[in-house]
């Protein structure tokens, strides 16, 4: 087990005071909004609570409101009774409505629409602060320019790639001709001057062909030697996000333009061999522009041990040109494959050996076992049974075998397709069977690439938007999102929105840059604006529409159909709002899991890379 050291402990404790404060204090910028508005209109006020459900603590004012935090941290209110009957939402009131003297439509309107209105000022002001900071963003985000077009594309078990079991595909933008330093101008006739923006743009999209599969149309800005933009044609894939919540976007395979910097590199490599110094930025190979860091690997993996001439540009120096020749080496340790039969298709368990420090039950002797890495393709029957972190102990071979290397379960497994009994335990003491039909375990050839020892610089540019840019770009990603959710032709779902737990996750993993926070912070204040503002019962939205209404019928809807039209609508809302914390906690279950994942590739398969000292 590992001890939690007390630099997580305090980077733990600042993020959930991060939590606290803006996205507690957001919560409480809309509520204040309602509040001051209802104070400076005549409104009486009875309670201001952050939070929903019963009273955790709070006291009552000299102004005679009852100021409280409640239990359910999803979002909060302020009780005003001459407002509308709110009882199902904000419990029962001390005075009803019709003794108190009835408000006119404008002060309706006001105190309705000044949560949201507070909370775009709480942004604007907010901006204001990174437009001097700076937001923090990845180098090539600024620009449109496309640096990398690979040939193929990771759309699922994209952690298992490395091992030839990710599930790939043909990229789109590769089938489709786009070209490292072209520069996109236009998605689906929407203007783009991000990076993000054209991501944005391709995951939102909604176009399809005639067989109903996606399609997007790219404006590219003319070449030198061209007048006029030339359109090209994409199909989009869909890409797996988290397996456990099912969350795919379209992608078409491009990477922005960058720098190639080179970080120090490895006594002895063929880098340090060469010349090769830290912050050296790779121009090209062997005459070939290089524009992504993705595309020096793979042009250096393709290559093999084959002598390479790298031109470098480097400080103080200007244009360096080495000969470097890369050593081909073991990029994972030896690792297992379980193959079986599910119906017509082959799944591959993977097996990784030696992880005893995270399977071992508490008081028991450490051992060597065989672990559960992953299924490719998922196996949706085995998800729960043969879960990452799952320690396989015995196979039911020719006899009951203990299982504690990859040589134990080769033996065991008998060297022919037949149906295989797994047995199974984890770390919580859980154990079980599993019978896998025409199962063969094969140990893969060792993954080898061509390496030159050195990593890269991971570098960062700073966005100096005006605060109007950050909050329309906002404003408008947040509408064309909420447009797509009820759109049947794009690929963007209701269950792919974030509830408040993802939301507070993000600010805690956001946590080490305060600007990265202030600018979640900012997206957060417009969603609450514009989403409180849709026109349904019991948001602030609904108030206004309500109010409406009445005004426009005669005050036609009575007091008790308000709150009937109320207790429905909150019925439903808390409907939906369970729905999205259902997917959300799948979402945070498969996040999870990837983690464990990649923390097991780099204890477990990863080899560091080691060069022969030089002489």
């Amino acid at each position: 087990m590992e001890t939690l050291s007390v630099s997580d402990l305090l980077s733990s404790i600042w993020g959930i005071a991060l939590v606290a404060l803006f996205f507690g204090g957001s919560i409480f910028v809309h509520e204040l909004g309602h509040f001051l508005a209802a104070r400076r209109r005549g409104l009486k006020v009875e309670r201001f609570s952050i939070g929903f459900g019963p009273k955790i603590f709070g006291w009552t004012g000299q102004d005679g409101v009852d100021y409280r935090v409640s239990l359910i941290p999803l979002g909060g209110y302020v009780a005003l009774p001459q407002l509308a009957e709110m009882e199902g939402v904000e419990g029962t009131s001390e005075t009803g409505a019709e003794e108190l003297p009835a408000i006119s439509y404008a002060d309706k309107m006001i105190v309705s629409v000044m949560g949201a209105v507070f909370n775009v000022i709480f942004a604007f002001l907010l901006s204001c602060i990174l437009w001097f900071t700076g937001t923090p963003v990845a180098e090539g985000s600024l620009s449109t320019v496309i640096g990398y077009v690979p040939e193929t594309v990771i759309t699922g078990s994209g952690h298992l790639a490395e091992l030839g079991l990710g599930r790939t595909e043909p990229g789109p933008a590769h089938l489709a001709g786009l070209k490292a330093g072209d520069r996109v101008i236009a998605v689906d006739g929407q203007t783009v001057t991000t990076f993000n923006q054209v991501q944005e743009a391709i995951m939102l999209g909604n176009r399809r062909d005639a067989a109903g599969q996606p399609v997007a149309t790219l404006t590219l800005a003319p070449l030198p030697h061209e007048s006029t933009p030339r359109e090209v044609e994409v199909h989009p894939t869909r890409a797996v996000l988290n397996r456990r919540s099912g969350d795919q976007v379209r992608i078409i395979g491009i990477q922005p333009a960058s720098q190639v910097v080179l970080g120090e590199p490895v006594p002895g490599s063929p880098a340090a061999t060469a010349g090769m110094r830290r912050g050296d930025r790779v121009l090209s190979v062997d005459g070939r522009a290089i524009g992504n860091f993705s595309e020096f690997r793979e042009v250096l993996r393709r290559g093999g041990s084959t002598a390479r001439r790298i031109e470098l540009e480097r400080e103080g120096t200007g244009l360096v040109t080495v000969m470097v020749t890369p050593a081909v080496a073991p990029t994972v340790n030896p690792v297992g494959l379980l193959e079986y039969k599910d119906g017509d298709l082959l799944r591959t368990i993977v097996l990784v050996p030696s992880t005893r420090d995270i399977v071992t039950p508490a008081g028991t002797a450490p051992r060597d076992r065989l672990m559960v890495l992953g299924v490719s393709p998922d196996d949706p029957a085995l998800s729960e049974t043969l879960r990452i972190g799952t320690a396989v102990d015995k196979v039911d071979g020719l006899e009951l075998s203990a299982v504690r290397t990859l040589e134990d379960m080769e033996k065991a497994a008998g060297g022919v397709a037949h149906d295989l009994t797994v047995f199974w335990t984890r770390a919580e003491g859980d154990a079980g069977h599993v019978v896998l039909h025409q199962a063969l375990f094969r140990r893969p050839p060792p993954v080898e690439h061509a390496q030159i020892g050195a990593a890269f610089l991971n570098r960062t540019e700073l966005a100096h938007l005006a605060p109007w840019e950050t909050c329309a770009g906002i404003i408008a990603s947040t509408f064309r999102t909420l447009q797509r959710l009820v759109d049947r032709d794009s690929d963007i779902e209701v269950k792919q929105l974030a509830s408040v737990i993802s939301i507070s996750k993000t600010y805690y993993n956001l946590s080490e840059d305060i600007r990265r926070v202030i600018w979640f912070t900012v997206l957060i204040n417009i969603n609450l604006a514009i989403l409180n503002l849709l026109p349904i019962p019991v948001l602030d939205g609904g108030h206004m529409l309500i109010a409406t209404i009445q005004r426009l019928t005669g005050n036609a809807l009575g007091g008790k159909v308000i709150v009937i039209m109320q207790y429905a609508f909150m019925g439903l809302l808390l409907s939906f709002m369970a729905y999205v914390m259902l997917h959300d906690v799948r979402r945070c279950s498969g996040d999870s899991e990837q983690q464990l994942k990649q923390q097991l590739l780099e204890r477990h398969v990863y080899r560091p890379a080691q060069f022969a000292p030089r002489k």
